[in-house]
């Protein structure tokens, strides 16, 4: 007997590989083109599935009807585990989308987490391989991130999707803080950044993220993978570069990578704002 296939909310999205939904508008015509991205990439968390990106897609879509999303899942392996090359592959169908972006394209990139945002400078470090200047993205938005690679935090975050059971979770907790402290160990010994760090670092990186882009930060006090200090730091060093933060959305009690569900109006207003910024 056959499984039914759980819905995932990008049927209507074209899957380019195991990683990245592709979103063609049916028209590129509508009055409010000239406003609008028109590309837009979303990053998830670490370990987020395509149904809960798939409500930030759908918003986009009836945001900028003309726009094309891109949607990109990052796993707990791809982002600890797999190589350079493999991340690579990952990856390989934004950036050739990328390359071919116009002079004056309009590029809005949002991500979400530390997984996504070590994808986010993964994708820019190669296009500037490629093509010498930085990501020309337009504008940014930055949702729960970005954090420091702590310990607990790092074990939070990677054993929040274990399964639910008693045997499921001793097993997965047991697994996971033994690589941990083999990976935390082995960064140490040998003196070089994380994956984690290393992503924060280069999202404030101007050869990498065009430094005209304006952005904003979402994230919460609630947060507990990543602290409402890390997020404000990074801003305050972002300024600092000189890249322009349009806005602090800082919410009180809502979970990390939460706050859309939590407040849909004020979010969406906050990125519509920042938009209107540079349109």
């Amino acid at each position: 007997m056959s499984q039914v296939k759980k819905p995932t909310g990008l049927e209507h999205f074209s899957r380019l590989n195991p990683a990245v939904f592709l979103h063609e508008p049916a028209t590129t015509s509508n009055a409010s083109s000239t406003h609008s991205p028109d590309l837009i990439l979303i990053a998830g968390w670490m370990d987020a599935t395509p149904r809960p990106l798939s409500k930030y897609a759908a918003q986009y879509e009836k945001l900028y009807p003309s726009a094309r999303i891109i949607v990109i899942l990052t796993s707990a392996v791809d982002s600890a585990l797999r190589t350079a090359s493999t991340n690579f592959n990952r990856v390989k169908p934004v950036l050739d989308i990328l390359y071919a972006l116009p002079a004056d394209g309009k590029l809005l990139l949002h991500f979400f987490s530390n997984g996504g945002t070590y994808t986010s400078t993964m994708i820019a470090r190669h296009y500037r391989e490629k093509m010498g200047k930085p990501l020309p993205v337009t504008a940014m938005v930055l949702d729960s991130c970005p954090g420091h690679a702590t310990y607990e935090a790092t074990y939070q975050a990677f054993t929040v999707g274990l399964p639910k059971s008693f045997i499921g979770q001793t097993i997965g907790a047991l697994f996971f803080r033994l690589a941990l402290f083999l990976y935390f160990g082995g960064y140490m010994v040998m003196g070089i950044e994380n994956a984690v760090e290393r992503a924060r670092r280069e999202a404030n990186d101007k050869t990498l993220l065009d430094i005209d882009a304006p952005r904003i930060y979402v994230y919460s006090v609630a947060d507990k993978f990543v602290t409402w200090q890390d997020v404000e730091k990074h801003a305050k060093e972002a300024k600092e570069i000189g890249y322009t933060v349009e806005a602090m959305e800082k919410y009180e009690d809502t979970p990390h990578a939460g706050h859309m569900i939590s407040d849909e109006k004020r979010y969406w207003a906050a990125v519509q704002k920042l938009w209107s910024t540079v349109s």
